[in-house]
């Protein structure tokens, strides 16, 4: 839960010597008073993924989902997931594609369609082993994100994987109490390229888009379906 004021004037903070440590991130979700960022650097070795204050203020029209920032703090970190520390500055450094938010369209139109399929369920599973134009931190964000946006318990893994470790049913093959969301991308250009997408809950329960194709226009993602197929 987040509180729902922030600072209305924009802080010049591109400077502050004051702060010993610093944290490079890309941005994946802005929310009222904090940030939640993916690792972009090397600078902290015990995690992938922190909520970091915004009180300090920021560049609200640089500052958007995909951006590399510099955050400048005092060292402390709590130790929760995601980590969650204090900025006391934050500056624009460059600007990236929000590949995290891009799929997250994509798995909202798998959701919402079929929607039978996703009653009663309590862990949705995902397959990102393909999902090549993702870092492994923006994985964990879109797991982080998704998990969270519809309140359920979140797993990662290759289907043979999740029928190992027992969330699929080995002789009925089926994911009982929950979903499996599968991303491949198959072919990768500059500004474009082709992916499908599964959500997959049974041998006889399944939503797939296939050889679709996103591209880049005006510095946003969007994409077009090739074809639809439901089991």
């Amino acid at each position: 839960v987040f509180s729902a004021c922030t600072p209305t004037k924009p802080v010049d903070n591109s400077l502050n010597p004051q702060s010993k440590h610093k944290f490079i991130g890309k941005v994946i979700k802005i929310y009222d008073k904090s940030i939640l960022i993916s690792n972009a650097g090397d600078e902290i070795k015990s995690g992938d993924l922190y909520i970091v204050s915004t009180e300090a203020g920021y560049d609200k029209e640089k500052i958007q989902p995909g951006a590399i920032i510099e955050i400048g703090y005092n060292g402390n970190i709590n130790e929760s997931y995601p980590a969650r520390f204090s900025a006391e500055y934050i500056r624009f450094i460059d600007k990236r594609d929000d590949m995290v938010g891009f799929y997250e369209k994509v798995f909202d139109k798998l959701w919402e369609t079929d929607k039978g399929l996703n009653s009663d369920i309590e862990i949705l599973a995902f397959d990102l082993s393909k999902t090549t134009n993702l870092s492994d931190p923006e994985k964990s964000a879109l797991i982080y994100v998704l998990g969270n946006k519809y309140s359920l318990e979140t797993v990662s893994g290759t289907f043979e994987q999740l029928r190992k470790d027992g969330y699929i049913d080995k002789d009925l093959l089926q994911f009982k109490n929950g979903i499996l969301f599968s991303f491949e991308v198959t072919k990768q250009s500059e500004n474009s390229f082709m992916f499908n997408a599964e959500k997959w809950r049974s041998g006889d329960g399944a939503y797939f888009l296939k050889d679709c194709k996103a591209q880049k226009t005006n510095d946003v993602w969007d994409y077009e379906i090739g074809s639809e197929a439901i089991s």
